[in-house]
């Protein structure tokens, strides 16, 4: 290899090493800084217009594909979430996650439904209303075979 051809090829890896710096950089700024969960990757607190009414009836939620779930208000934590409303009532199922034990935890979340914000409280359906509640989702997904639903938390969401 001439020394012309190595030089050329030591600015190459250089420019190229120089290229993934400032886009890791960048990825992390990025990161750091998010608000909105980004398919799977959590975001932080939420953006929108806060409703400060109650809200009795969900219904208008069927509207929209999937609601924003923030957990933690002193470290706010936000994810995209599956949801379900039965009679006017608000649902969210998740999996064992790591964002549903936070919810556990501190029951007192934030959800965002199209552009808007809610107050409310999760309670995690046990005994009778856990079995309404997975018959609900199993008719609203039918796809899902009975073991995938009887491993998953569901929580009714009330206005706060």
């Amino acid at each position: 290899m001439s020394g012309f051809n190595k030089v050329l090829i030591e600015k190459i890896l250089k420019g190229i090493a120089v290229g993934m710096a400032l886009l890791m950089v960048t990825i992390l700024v990025l990161y750091l800084n998010r608000s909105d969960p980004f398919g799977t990757i959590p975001g932080k607190r939420l953006r929108g217009e806060e409703v400060t009414e109650p809200i009795d009836d969900w219904s208008f939620a069927q509207q929209y594909r999937r609601v924003n779930v923030e957990v933690r208000p002193a470290d706010p934590y936000s994810v995209n979430a599956g949801y379900f409303v039965h009679e006017r009532e608000l649902y969210i199922s998740s999996s064992k996650s790591r964002w549903a034990q936070f919810m556990l935890q501190e029951p007192n979340i934030r959800i965002r439904i199209g552009d808007k914000l809610y107050r409310v409280r999760a309670t995690r359906m046990e005994g009778a209303a856990l079995e309404q509640a997975q018959k609900a989702y199993s008719e609203k997904n039918p796809r899902r075979t009975p073991e995938q639903i009887a491993e998953r938390w569901f929580f009714r969401i009330n206005s706060r």
